[in-house]
């Protein structure tokens, strides 16, 4: 009697041991600080202007953002800490410009826009 009630107690635990899976995987978090790769440096001849893409819609060709000249870019602002500075778009990482001086150009790792290096 002892021997199947111990034969009934195993079996029922390798059912539910059986049933348990691995738990699920942590959501990655909606904010990621900096991104896990740094800036390209950018050669100006080779950068084309991006051209405003029409509107599905309406068929209305959106006004480009207002800057000052053509070939001009945004000048990104510099942190308390040495090479490193906040990107000028969106969504405003700190990036790591190691190996870049003043004036150069370099490319925004997050959304691949181009800003120059203060």
């Amino acid at each position: 009697m002892i021997k199947t009630i111990q034969a009934t107690a195993l079996a029922i635990l390798a059912v539910v041991l059986n049933g348990c899976g691995p738990p699920e995987p942590v959501p990655a978090p909606y904010f990621i600080p900096n991104p896990p790769y740094p800036p390209q440096p950018v050669d100006p001849a080779s950068v084309e202007p991006q051209q405003p893409s029409p509107s599905a819609d309406t068929g209305i060709v959106p006004s480009p953002t207002p800057s000052p000249r053509i070939g001009e870019y945004p000048l990104a602002r510099p942190t308390s800490k040495p090479n490193e500075v906040v990107s000028p778009y969106e969504p405003y990482h700190t990036i790591d410009i190691s190996g870049f001086s003043s004036g150069q150009l370099a490319r925004d790792p997050s959304n691949k826009r181009i800003f120059r290096v203060p």
